[in-house]
């Protein structure tokens, strides 16, 4: 049996293509999957890095958020425990209430000094974790408040000295720390609270 010329070369070329069929296919297959693996890796990573980014930036801002409620609180307290310390001292009568009266005078001495230079270093940190308005008013109340009531308790304590009886300018000064102050430092705190969203409740300090 004889196979023509033209039979033979068709089947070696079939046999041939089949030869780089078999190899050529599973070689780009690979080379396929390869670049799907490559992509998919580098979405991946993108995720990752993505992830990473969001986490840390969450991260900071849970930072100025914790930074804020405790801005929040530390002034409340200063404040307030510096206004006590005035408050007491125009409270009792120097003279039928002496021991009181000097006792106060003595803590108010004392405290005064480190409670101001506390106030004041919270403010410097509003200036960072709060908007400028915020942090102006807040300067507004420790130098045209605070600051200003301290000299004045200071020249009512000289006056005292120089006196045989209470002077009459204690019940102003007291009434006026208790109720005008205490009004400010509300308003104040009302609005530090508000602008940090950290307040609840219907009080409005702009009315």
């Amino acid at each position: 049996m004889s196979f023509s010329q033209d039979f033979l070369e068709k089947v070696l070329l079939l046999i041939l293509t089949a030869g780089v069929t078999g190899f050529l296919i599973p070689y780009v297959l690979k080379i396929v999957d390869e670049r799907k693996a490559h992509k998919q890796k580098e979405i991946d990573d993108r995720r990752l890095r993505e992830q990473k980014l969001y986490e840390a930036a969450l991260l900071r801002q849970n930072k100025i958020i914790d930074a804020q409620v405790q801005l929040l609180d530390n002034l409340s307290n200063l404040i307030w425990e510096y206004q006590l310390l005035a408050i007491e001292v125009s409270y009792f009568d120097p003279i039928e209430q002496c021991d009181l009266y000097f006792a106060a005078v003595k803590e108010y001495d004392e405290k005064t000094g480190t409670a101001f230079a506390k106030i004041r270093a919270e403010i410097s940190k509003a200036l960072h974790l709060t908007s400028t308005d915020t942090y102006q008013e807040l300067k507004r109340l420790y130098y045209k408040e605070l600051i200003p009531l301290d000299m004045k308790l200071y020249r009512l304590m000289k006056e005292q000295r120089a006196a045989e009886k209470r002077i009459p300018d204690w019940k102003d000064f007291n009434e006026k720390t208790v109720h005008n102050l205490g009004d400010v430092i509300d308003a104040t705190l009302n609005s530090l609270a508000e602008e940090l969203r950290l307040k609840s409740g219907e009080y409005n300090s702009k009315q």
